[in-house]
């Protein structure tokens, strides 16, 4: 087979052979995409209702933090929100239709925002009928106080700077001979979960493994670990496409597990442990069989795995030059 190739190589025209590739790459896109958004219609909420279980729960959430944002904003504006409330509403009762456990996060996060909507408007006087002609059922006075508006000031942060941090990090692909601190690493974790994210929907997950047959088949399938031997731990990012509404959120996925994968790289380096991010960039066979061995639903799109571990004392690393800012930046007047 490899002697066709290379008699083909030379007998047939090189524009020819570009031509080829070109239409091959262009079918893989165009497959992919169909895959996507095959998927994306699939998972997504394309209505005012759920398209799930979880998509409820999602608009739940969106839908609260609408009204968090009204109730944030610097020139408040009484009986704001008509069409997030009443979607609110309506997810509110789709909850309970489905019989969902009420202490779950946005049940309660919703009843909170609700409440501190009410309380709001009380403490300036303001009457508020729409809003008490929807949830004039719900018992918001005895509704926790996580969500609404707060004050707040800024600190100077003392400790490691945020540019020390950042020129601190560097990728490593070598790690001590010993388990990863697992309280570091959750200490990390938490810290990611202040990761900004799409109406605060927070959509990703993280699936964590030390078991080194795992390990081993899935760098296998990754291909780009070879000759560092098998790190102590591994993890993959993803995010659930159910969290999003609408087909001009498909693309969301990407960005928001972009943004925790970085933040959640960093605040590993902040508690002292050492990572490699490992892209996931394969053939849609090769991510479900990262999917098999993790048991991670199809709905879930995998953004990156990363290899974590304690730092070694001394070890070589890449001195990955950066462009100079003025090669990415530009000033639009």
């Amino acid at each position: 087979m490899g002697n066709l190739k290379k008699t083909l190589a030379r007998v047939v025209p090189s524009s020819f052979v570009e031509t080829y590739r070109d239409y091959r790459q262009k079918r893989v896109i165009k497959r992919a995409a169909i895959s996507d958004a095959q998927k994306y219609q699939r998972d997504a909420n394309l209505h005012i209702q759920g398209s799930s279980s979880v998509g409820v729960k999602e608009l739940l959430i969106f839908n609260s933090h609408s009204i968090e944002k009204g109730l944030s904003h610097p020139h408040f504006r009484p009986n704001f929100g008509k069409n997030a409330l009443t979607s609110l509403k309506t997810n509110l009762v789709e909850f309970e239709r489905n019989h969902f456990d009420k202490n779950e996060f946005a049940y309660q996060n919703a009843l909170s925002v609700l409440r501190a909507y009410k309380t709001k408007h009380q403490e300036m006087g303001l009457t508020t009928p729409f809003f008490d002609s929807l949830f004039e059922n719900f018992k918001l006075q005895s509704a926790s106080e996580i969500a609404g508006a707060k004050h707040y000031e800024n600190e100077p942060v003392d400790g490691l700077s945020f540019e020390k941090l950042v020129n601190l990090r560097y990728t490593q692909r070598e790690f001590a001979d010993k388990p990863v601190d697992a309280a570091l690493y959750k200490q990390a974790l938490n810290l990611a979960m202040k990761t900004p994210s799409v109406c605060n929907r927070q959509p990703w997950h993280v699936f964590y493994t030390t078991n080194k047959e795992r390990i081993t088949k899935l760098l296998a399938i990754q291909n780009g670990y070879k000759g560092y031997g098998i790190p102590p731990s591994l993890t993959v990012i993803t995010v659930d496409r159910r969290a999003f509404l609408g087909a001009y959120e498909r693309n969301e996925p990407y960005i928001d597990g972009g943004i925790f994968l970085m933040n959640f790289d960093l605040c590993l380096t902040s508690v002292g442990l050492a990572s490699c991010i490992l892209n996931l960039m394969l053939p849609t066979s090769k991510l479900d069989e990262v999917r098999n061995i993790l048991e991670i639903d199809d709905a879930q799109v995998l953004i990156s795995m990363i290899a974590v571990g304690m730092p070694k004392q001394q070890l070589l690393v890449a001195k990955s030059a950066r462009k100079a800012t003025s090669d990415i930046f530009t000033e639009v007047k």
